[in-house]
């Protein structure tokens, strides 16, 4: 009896180290899959039509929360009006766009709350002055005794009580970008942020998206050239 007892035992050991991974794998797949599949934004099947004819076709991605995505393409190629399906400003033939698991149909108000979109135009009231471009939006008023420090990254100080009409585009463009940082937005939709800055605007933009993306905010942008970032460090999606 001693020698079946044991036996047994033997075979119940063997049946343990050959099979605890069979049991265990499923475990350990299921909580990696959840994990990584926690995006922020779900961009699913994407289809548009512009005038009857195909625009945009099977789109596809995901963007965690932490991450950068540059979209690219030619000009034509439906990169302002992907971010604007995004934005939740057109909609889509088909497919489905989800931010933190939900559609953005849900709740459309809510959702936008929680995205600043900058877009070609930069949105900016030619007949307000720089500070009240940035107080505009009740949203941003928190942040009032941040203005003046904000301006002083693109040495925009002395034009804060000036009316923005009077300013160049590309102060126009950096005005924009000062209401983007002040918003308390999780995403940011970029079109085409680094036309039209000097290299110290430059470096300046690419700090503050490095900067949103350390707080767990992410990025959507499109540019013609290339990100000044190792290519390691965010995504590319090519339209």
């Amino acid at each position: 009896m001693a020698i079946i007892h044991s036996l047994r035992k033997q075979k119940l050991n063997n049946f343990s180290r050959r099979h605890w991974g069979f049991f265990l794998c499923p475990v350990i797949v299921s909580r990696v899959y959840l994990k990584i599949k926690c995006f922020m934004l779900d961009v699913i099947e994407l289809d548009f039509d512009y005038h009857d004819q195909p625009l945009l076709q099977q789109i596809s991605f995901h963007l965690p929360a932490g991450g950068l995505l540059h979209l690219k393409g030619s000009n034509g190629a439906g990169k302002t009006t992907l971010l604007k399906l995004i934005a939740g400003l057109l909609n889509p033939e088909k497919g489905e766009i989800l931010f933190e698991r939900q559609s953005i149909k849900k709740d459309l108000c809510t959702y936008q709350k929680q995205l600043c979109f900058v877009g070609h135009r930069s949105g900016i009231n030619p007949y307000l002055t720089l500070r009240e471009n940035c107080l505009f939006d009740i949203n941003y008023s928190p942040y009032a005794s941040s203005i003046p420090e904000l301006c002083r990254l693109f040495n925009l100080e002395h034009l804060i009580d000036h009316p923005c009409g009077l300013l160049s585009s590309g102060q126009k463009r950096q005005v924009a970008l000062l209401r983007l940082w002040m918003s308390k937005a999780k995403l940011w939709l970029l079109d085409e942020p680094l036309v039209a800055l000097d290299e110290l605007s430059l470096v300046t933009i690419i700090t503050k998206v490095q900067e949103h993306r350390e707080k767990g905010g992410a990025v959507l942008l499109t540019s013609h050239q290339d990100l000044p970032l190792n290519k390691a460090d965010y995504e590319e999606y090519h339209l």
